[in-house]
């Protein structure tokens, strides 16, 4: 998968000039599968949920064989797992009872919030060179996502949710799990709601 390829890429290039909790940190990132909840972010930004959907399991396929090959699970595993139930379960079985999909969404809010606060306390120094690390990896991971839409005759929204983001609370859990800094996750998840708020905002602005 092109981003993917692109996204080591980045590290590949950068991961030098980093401090080594920041490389891993950066991996992470790179290997984490799409923010999880693709489709609704697809249909904000004016895209199609079930594309969107579709590339989030390739991603989250992807993100397992990277995750198991560099073995990178641990202490916050259980936290990141809940996460992942939560946020994917409640979207791609529509059919589960109300009060089913209502707990399992919680329970995936309530992890969400821990790996949100595993961020922010671990994150150390944000300085120039992890932010521009972030920044160089987004823009590449998020391109090239677009690219492949162009050639394959997906619709850019679609391909941005669901292949050219990465989840910043699994991106956390990984970096934890592996010893790094949460400081790119979270600068990456920072970027992610600064570019979705902003196609948003135009989605909701083009006459229907």
């Amino acid at each position: 998968m092109l981003p993917y390829g692109a996204g080591l890429l980045v590290v590949a290039a950068l991961g030098p000039a980093l401090g080594d909790a920041d490389r891993i940190g950066l991996t992470a990132v790179a290997i984490a599968p799409a923010l999880l909840p693709a489709p609704a972010l697809a249909g904000a930004i004016g895209g199609r949920m079930d594309r969107s959907g579709a590339l989030l399991v390739g991603t989250i396929g992807m993100w397992w064989l990277l995750s198991l090959v560099r073995g990178v699970f641990g202490p916050a595993q259980n936290a990141m797992l809940a996460f992942i139930v939560g946020a994917a379960i409640t979207s791609a079985v529509p059919m589960l009872p109300e009060v089913v999909r209502t707990i399992v969404r919680r329970l995936g809010d309530a992890a969400f919030i821990v790996l949100a606060a595993i961020a922010v306390t671990g994150a150390g120094a944000l300085d120039a060179t992890n932010g521009l690390a972030a920044i160089a990896l987004f823009v590449f991971v998020a391109g090239s996502a677009a690219l492949a839409a162009r050639i394959g005759g997906v619709d850019i929204p679609s391909a941005l949710a669901g292949a050219g983001s990465r989840d910043p609370a699994v991106a956390t859990a990984l970096a934890v799990a592996a010893g790094g800094s949460t400081a790119i996750p979270l600068s990456s998840g920072v970027l992610l709601v600064v570019l979705s708020a902003a196609l948003a905002l135009r989605n909701r602005r083009k006459p229907r």
